[in-house]
């Protein structure tokens, strides 16, 4: 497996750092937790590389002075324990800027779905003002096909009334002309009727 230089060069820090401190032979747990977490696949080939290194090193430490060798693994442990500090203190920045991005992201998708909840919401009441209103359209127009049916029967029976009152006036201008000849009749004869008084009536 290959292991990024940077994920290689942390996992060497944290080991280096623990051997600063006392502990010769950090465990690969060990070397996680300094580390603030990792995976184990990439800590155990790196560890294994830098215990043979570590070997080689206490080899040659041997061959050294006493004051010589503590120097050098005083000051090597004090560059690796910075490097950790600095190391762990860019895993927590890190870390915390994941968090409020995510605390974020997360505010936002809370915001988005209550956006929508509002919207359906407000589609849901949209659309039940638009049945009522396409229920109140189709009474509105049962209504004027109805008005419309009885204007139509009453126009028929306005049709059929005006031919009756038609036949009725022809009825009276009938009866009239009647009525007069009879009136006519009447005066004649009482006319004829005066004269034949008038002609029986000897003078005296």
């Amino acid at each position: 497996m290959k292991i990024k230089p940077d994920i290689k060069d942390k996992i060497i820090a944290a080991a280096n750092a623990l051997a600063g401190e006392g502990n010769d032979n950090p465990t690969n747990d060990q070397v996680r937790e300094r580390m603030g977490g990792g995976s184990l696949s990439h800590i155990s080939p790196v560890m294994r590389e830098w215990r043979e290194a570590r070997k080689a090193d206490v080899v040659a430490a041997l061959e050294m002075p006493a004051d010589l060798k503590k120097a050098i693994e005083t000051s090597v442990g004090q560059v690796w324990t910075a490097a950790s500090k600095l190391a762990s203190i860019t895993v927590d920045t890190v870390r915390q800027e994941a968090e409020a991005a995510i605390t974020a992201a997360t505010g936002e998708r809370d915001e988005a779905l209550g956006e929508v909840s509002r919207l359906e919401t407000r589609i849901n009441e949209l659309q039940q003002a638009l049945e009522e209103k396409e229920k109140a359209l189709q009474q509105a127009q049962a209504t004027v096909e109805k008005e419309r049916a009885q204007n139509a029967k009453l126009g028929s029976d306005n049709a059929a009334l005006a031919t009756r009152v038609d036949d009725r006036d022809e009825q009276l201008k009938g009866l009239k002309a009647e009525l007069k000849e009879a009136r006519d009749d009447t005066k004649a004869l009482q006319a004829e009727l005066v004269k034949i008084a008038r002609g029986s009536n000897p003078k005296k």
